[in-house]
Parts: structure tokens; C-alpha cells; sequence
């Protein structure tokens, strides 16, 4: 039985992203698909020494951007921005406990001339991926045919069919516009992913900030620390 999830690639993604991919056997990345306004593609949310959660964000070229595919955006000022979010890891996680293991792997993103977004994201969600050991392959939409014309319920399960998917794995907030019976017409099943983000010791930080970038799990407990909790607070989906 095989399971497919399918996404948008994320700017350093929060947990529920890798929790999905972990339980898929393949994970389609979704780069053909329009850009949204407050998406997280373009920025993530973390956790300042002052308790309060801030957005780190990347600068697009934003002209014509919503009439774009995800792989034709280009970034803006990403030397700037590079630094900037650098310079905030370090300010605000610095002296959290496993701060040089973590920074020594996640520095390299801020030492590349990134010309597209997809390729930040890309490089992001691999370099997670691999500090979570994570080995569910990926497959780029843009490399498989499919009607261009398809669009939301309809893609996913054209998708799907292309990837040889028994089961979908799809994220809660899909249900408003999944068309169930077609999915269950061609033989596929259906399945929402059940996650809860797991509490985990924050430097300096009287209450716990859910939903962060998954960097600051790892910032605060390390590879090793991190795996045993991402996996332990894995919730399995009846297939």
C-alpha cells in the first residue's frame, strides 16, 4: 500500500509539514501551483528571547507574482535577507543548548546566492529533512504529466493516479474543497493526518510557543533530541 502526500514547499517548515512526509512513502512538492499572499512558503514563525513569536519573511519580486508559477518566482534582496535572518538565529537562539550543532548545518542556506524561491525552500525542507532523518523520496509535479488545467481536489487526485497512490495523506484544512467520492471512484482512499505539536523544553521561556519553525525544536534539544521526540509524538493514521 502505498501513501502519497502532496505540498508546497515551506520557507524552514514547522513540524506538521515533516510529520506528514514522514508518514508518506512519496511526497509530491507541489512547484507548479500559484503563490498565495501569507503563505508559508515565503516565511516561517519563531521564537525570540523575549517570549513573543516573530515571522522571519523573503522577499519575492512581487510584480506579476500571483500570475506565476511557484518555480518562475524570483527572490529579492536574498544577500540582505540572508544576513538578516542569520543575524536573528543568532541573537535569538545563540545560547540555546545545541545552537553550534544545529547553526554549523543550517549557516549553509545563508551562504548560498539563491536565485529562486523554490530552490531556498527546496534546500530548507532537505537540510530538516535530513536532521529529523527523514528518507520519504521526493517527486517535483512540474516532472510529471498532468492536465495544467487541473486545479485544486481535481489536481491532487490526477496527482495521485500519476504516482501510483493507495492512499492520500492529506492535511485537515483540504477537507472544504476535497471531493471525496472522486478520490474514492479511482480507487483511492482518503486519510487526514492527525498531528498535535509535541512540548519541548524553550531557553529562557517561562511559557511553551507551539508551531514553530522546526528549527527550534532542534535549536533546543539537538539532532538526537529531536528525533526521539518528532518520533515519539508521531501519531499513526488508519490506513
Amino acid at each position: 500500500m502505498k501513501v502519497v502526500a502532496i505540498h508546497q514547499p515551506h520557507y524552514l517548515p514547522w513540524l506538521g509539514y515533516l510529520d506528514k512526509m514522514a508518514k508518506a512513502d512519496e511526497f509530491v512538492v507541489l512547484d507548479e501551483v500559484q503563490l498565495t499572499d501569507g503563505s508559508p512558503m515565503v516565511r516561517n514563525r519563531f521564537l525570540q528571547l523575549d517570549g513573543q513569536v516573530k515571522f522571519l519573511s523573503v522577499d519575492i519580486v512581487r510584480r506579476g507574482y500571483l500570475e506565476r508559477k511557484t518555480n518562475e518566482i524570483a527572490l529579492s534582496n536574498w544577500r540582505r535577507t540572508s544576513k538578516k535572518h542569520r543575524g536573528f538565529l543568532e541573537c535569538n537562539y545563540g545560547k540555546a543548548p545545541w545552537f553550534g550543532e544545529i547553526m554549523e548545518r543550517a549557516a549553509l542556506l545563508y551562504e548560498k546566492d539563491y536565485e529562486r524561491l523554490v530552490d531556498l525552500d527546496l534546500d530548507t525542507v532537505s537540510i530538516l529533512k535530513e536532521m529529523f532523518g527523514i528518507e520519504t523520496p521526493f517527486v517535483m509535479q512540474s516532472e510529471l504529466e498532468y492536465d495544467k488545467k487541473s486545479k485544486n481536489s481535481d489536481l491532487v487526485l490526477e496527482l495521485c493516479k500519476l504516482t501510483d497512490a493507495d492512499v492520500y495523506l492529506s492535511g485537515r484544512g483540504a477537507k472544504s474543497y476535497m471531493d471525496v467520492e472522486a478520490f474514492r471512484a479511482a480507487d483511492v482512499k482518503v486519510v487526514y493526518q492527525e498531528f498535535a505539536c509535541p512540548t519541548y523544553p524553550q531557553y529562557r521561556q517561562d511559557a511553551f510557543a507551539p508551531n514553530l519553525s522546526a528549527l527550534d525544536l532542534l535549536f533546543q534539544c539537538g539532532i538526537d533530541g529531536a528525533r526521539k521526540i518528532f518520533y515519539g509524538n508521531m501519531r499513526r493514521e488508519a490506513v
